[in-house]
């Protein structure tokens, strides 16, 4: 790329930006990329979901976490562009069939550094830093959480999906069974935690004196902390080695703790839910114990 293009693009005006990011081809493999030059990339999104992503990764940034630095926005006819500094590096997922034993645990202990500052901002209620909307995908059946859900909401959406059998089971239940859990597994009283909640290995990146730096914060929000290790494997890992994948495994136990157990919950919840959307109406409309809801059910 034209390098001298680094040194007026961030004082074009908006329309001159514009102009020029719409005669730049898309990236292949991510459609919303925009490479701008050797120093900066464009970032395309819908509605309100650039100021979130904006504020995660400044606020993650105000945390001494290392992510792309965000220069300006643009918006053109209801899309929206996010310019920022590209990473002078490569993604951890090209570069982690090749690494040592002891290479990946000395970046583990640098992701477990970056979640523990992270997680040491709390907060009682689920939601991203902006707008308190829960944009968790495993918080995502039809109906949603409402913004600033709290704990014992969250817990009975995952107890609800957790147990759900049929929709026929549903639609038999009385009143009364809909008003309690039959097995809350999910039951923690710990405080949501900030969570990057898409630290899958194409979003972390390595430099050339091998630090990390954390990119794509869309889905940045307050959640259980236990989402933070679900998400680390919620990606296929194309051309990894059984070997590989071990040590991806010992990386995650080092930079999260161990939540195995409810990682495999959440990924059957999401199963569930990605099949039978709408079985939380019966609950709802019964007024039930995860009746609590983001997109209320509409009875046509």
């Amino acid at each position: 790329m034209d390098s001298s293009v680094d040194e007026k693009l961030l004082d074009y005006n908006d329309a001159q930006l514009i102009h020029y990011i719409k005669t730049l081809p898309r990236l292949p493999e991510f459609r919303d990329i925009i490479l701008l030059s050797s120093k900066y990339l464009a970032k395309a999104y819908h509605g309100p979901d650039m100021e979130r992503a904006v504020k995660a990764t400044e606020f993650a940034s105000a945390l001494g976490v290392r992510v792309p630095r965000v220069r300006r926005t643009v918006s053109d006819n209801g899309a929206n562009y996010c310019i920022m500094d590209r990473i002078q590096g490569v993604a951890l997922d090209t570069e982690w069939p090749k690494l040592s034993w002891t290479m990946s645990i000395w970046l583990a202990f640098q992701v477990r550094r970056v979640i523990r500052q992270l997680r040491s901002v709390e907060s009682p209620t689920a939601g991203c830093l902006f707008t308190g909307q829960c944009t968790s995908f495993y918080l995502d059946d039809r109906f949603g959480l409402p913004s600033g859900a709290n704990l014992s909401q969250v817990n009975s959406f995952l107890n609800f999906w957790l147990n759900f059998d049929s929709i026929p089971h549903e639609i038999k239940k009385t009143p009364s069974d809909h008003s309690t859990c039959p097995r809350p597994l999910f039951s923690t009283n710990d405080t949501f935690v900030y969570t990057h909640h898409d630290l899958a290995p194409r979003n972390i990146m390595i430099d050339s004196a091998s630090q990390l730096w954390f990119i794509d914060w869309d889905f940045a929000g307050y959640y259980p902390r236990y989402f933070e290790y679900a998400v680390m494997h919620n990606f296929s890992p194309k051309g990894w080695s059984r070997f590989s994948i071990w040590r991806w495994k010992l990386f995650t136990w080092i930079a999260c703790g161990f939540y195995d157990k409810q990682a495999h919950w959440l990924e059957t919840i999401r199963d569930k839910f990605t099949r039978f959307p709408l079985a939380r109406r019966w609950n709802m409309t019964a007024n039930g114990y995860a009746a609590a809801a983001g997109r209320p059910f509409v009875d046509s």
